[in-house]
């Protein structure tokens, strides 16, 4: 697994593909508090007003706050709204 994964990463590095779109590599933007945007991620596992768990390529993403919506998604991004009081990555 590791050779693929290191045969990958020179790939990637010869080609000068952006990591991102060649290892689905997960971006999140936070705009200030009250907006988040994550790319490339797999599926939603939870959603509440509290508390938004993301799956993605590397892990899971959990997104904890107030009255927090997903006002818009696509199969490889989302919007995140509400009063955001922190991010958690699990691998």
């Amino acid at each position: 697994m590791k050779k693929r994964q290191h045969l990958r990463e020179q790939l990637v590095t010869a080609l000068e593909v952006p990591r991102d779109l060649a290892c689905k590599e997960t971006i999140v933007t936070f705009t200030g508090k009250n907006h988040a945007v994550i790319e490339n991620y797999r599926s939603i596992l939870r959603y509440t007003e509290e508390e938004i768990v993301v799956l993605t390529h590397q892990g899971r993403i959990t997104v904890f706050g107030k009255r927090l919506e997903i006002p818009w998604y696509t199969s490889d991004e989302m919007m995140l709204t509400g009063i955001i009081s922190g991010m958690n990555l699990e691998q």
